[in-house]
């Protein structure tokens, strides 16, 4: 399975995502074409939305693809701490480390309230409480520092690589 991974996966991937395009721009054609639309209709300028149900498919499709990808992703961690549990105990040290950072940032994240926040905390549309804010504060500074962390490596790698 694994060679035959190695040597279609990128040609299973290509198609497979073509065939979603596919099927998500088919979807979108019919639906405008069944609900008496043509393909230049302003949607943000019509009054009643809830009938525009064409765009599902795409959302449903990608959706069924990141659970996919997520499963795959943790059978081949267990699989890999099962046939060399040295390498999958790095991860697992990383993962932990990450963790305990995200955790950190997420206790000394702050609630900000007024201002230009002011809509997102009432009730409505969107109604942030402070616990959630946390969480994409504590999200938001993650994500920074990864790509922090994954510039700085990536230069640091070439330089040495340049002088070896």
């Amino acid at each position: 399975m694994y060679n035959k991974l190695v040597k279609y996966g990128d040609a299973i991937a290509v198609g497979l995502g073509v065939l979603c395009i596919l099927i998500f721009v088919i979807g979108i054609v019919a639906g405008f074409s069944s609900a008496g639309y043509d393909m230049n209709t302003d949607l943000t300028s019509m009054a009643d939305k809830s009938n525009i149900n064409f765009f599902n498919s795409g959302l449903y499709l990608t959706i069924i693809l990141g659970v996919l990808c997520l499963f795959l992703m943790l059978v081949g961690i267990v699989w890999d701490l099962v046939r060399n549990f040295k390498s999958g105990s790095k991860f697992l040290f990383g993962f932990g480390i990450l963790i305990i950072v995200f955790l950190i940032l997420y206790s000394t994240s702050a609630y900000d309230t007024g201002g230009r926040f002011d809509a997102y905390w009432s009730k409505d549309p969107f109604y942030i409480t402070e616990g959630l804010s946390k969480f994409i504060s504590a999200g938001l500074y993650s994500l920074l520092g990864l790509a922090a962390v994954a510039f700085l490596s990536i230069v640091i790698f070439e330089v040495r690589n340049f002088f070896k």
